[in-house]
């Protein structure tokens, strides 16, 4: 097994000693992340899970695809949560979350003037309440519906803006009068607009933000403090399964979001751990972290691949202007980012906004570039700020 992929269990959260900057922490055993969500069965991975310490898993709700507009988008074969799988992830102690996502990426799903998208939020919600049911998930639990969309014109809105949102409020119109009839909540997975808009309607009761700082309203929202979830590192590879991991923190201010186990509603994360997770993590500001000593020294190691998320792990201490860092949510280095690349002072109240991810901090000039190289000779890892 590569590098573990989770939290250990809550334990004593010692803040770490020697870090210059106030509220910043290093990553250690007892800050890694506690979350994670998946696509597909996560049953053959339970045990690398729990012995990393994750303790609450997002899956997925889904309905059966047709054909035609709001129907043809790519799902993995295992996307929807089954009784097996929740058996499997409740006999090793750990909880769940659900969202349900039925090609939600693109806004022409969604339009309200088109038949075949019309009523897309009944259908949705209906397939929910069946599968809910169907699990047992306990009553006052939520279940999040995801918009993976910024609702605003664009490339990937061709809808005019006047039908963008009009047609997102009806779809949650629809979920809101199927689940009135139940006692399941409303929760919505999206960027920070649409949580604002959706919160300030009372339409959804819990918000789970997406991981891109340049969705509209996703700063503000995450500042605020309202929000329960927030998608920080997405598609993580770990050599025990094929598929790719999310991970996600919690708003110690609201440390339950609508976990649960067939039995119960699951108790909420504790508010000192989510606390802790915040404060060892920092915003990537600028879109350069370097792979090799800051003064073009001793070997440091390279990075794995290139990845692309909007938050880092803070793994060492300050050394002449540079921290360590990890991109991938583990234990282990990925290269070096300069502090003014960085928010640091831990992820609570610090997103920044897009658009500073044009140029990094100039690397120092080596005296002497190794062989085989040119200018600074030092590689970099480019981490987007979404």
């Amino acid at each position: 097994m590569l590098r573990l992929l989770g939290a250990s269990a809550v334990g004593a959260l010692t803040p770490s000693p020697g870090f210059a900057q106030a509220g910043q922490r290093l990553g250690s055993a007892a800050n890694r992340a506690q979350i994670v969500d998946a696509d597909f069965d996560v049953s053959p991975h339970l045990a690398q899970l729990k012995s990393a310490g994750v303790t609450t898993i997002g899956r997925y709700y889904d309905r059966a695809y047709g054909s035609g507009i709001g129907e043809s988008c790519y799902h993995h074969p295992l996307k929807t949560l089954t009784k097996a799988e929740l058996t499997a992830i409740e006999r090793a102690g750990l909880s769940v979350f659900v969202v349900f996502q039925h090609c939600g990426a693109q806004c022409v799903n969604f339009d309200l003037q088109n038949k075949a998208t019309a009523d897309k939020g009944r259908k949705d919600a209906a397939a929910a309440v069946r599968l809910a049911e169907e699990l047992g998930q306990p009553a006052e639990t939520s279940i999040y519906f995801a918009i993976d969309f910024d609702p605003i014109p664009g490339r990937d809105n061709p809808l005019p803006a006047a039908r963008i949102w009009p047609s997102i409020e009806a779809y949650f119109d629809q979920v809101g009068d199927v689940l009135a009839r139940t006692r399941w909540q409303v929760g919505v997975y999206g960027a920070g607009i649409t949580c604002q808009r959706l919160k300030a309607s009372g339409k959804a009761k819990y918000f789970w933000l997406s991981s891109s700082l340049g969705h509209l309203g996703s700063p503000d929202l995450f500042n605020g403090g309202q929000w329960h979830l927030f998608q920080n590192v997405i598609e993580i590879k770990r050599s025990y399964a094929r598929n790719t991991f999310d991970t996600d923190v919690v708003n110690p201010a609201a440390p339950y979001f609508g976990q649960w186990t067939s039995r119960d509603p699951a108790m909420p994360h504790d508010a000192a751990a989510a606390e802790e997770i915040l404060a060892s993590r920092a915003f990537v500001k600028k879109a350069c972290v370097i792979a090799a000593a800051p003064d073009n020294g001793k070997p440091r190691p390279a990075p794995k691949t290139a990845r692309y998320n909007s938050t880092c792990r803070i793994l060492t201490d300050e050394d002449r202007g540079y921290v360590g860092v990890s991109v991938t949510e583990d234990d282990a280095v990925d290269g070096y980012v300069h502090t003014s690349d960085l928010v640091l002072g831990g992820l609570a109240r610090n997103m920044p906004g897009s658009g500073s991810a044009n140029r990094c901090f100039p690397p120092p000039t080596a005296a002497a570039p190794k062989p085989g190289t040119a200018g600074l000779g030092i590689p970099t890892l480019r981490v987007s700020v979404r």
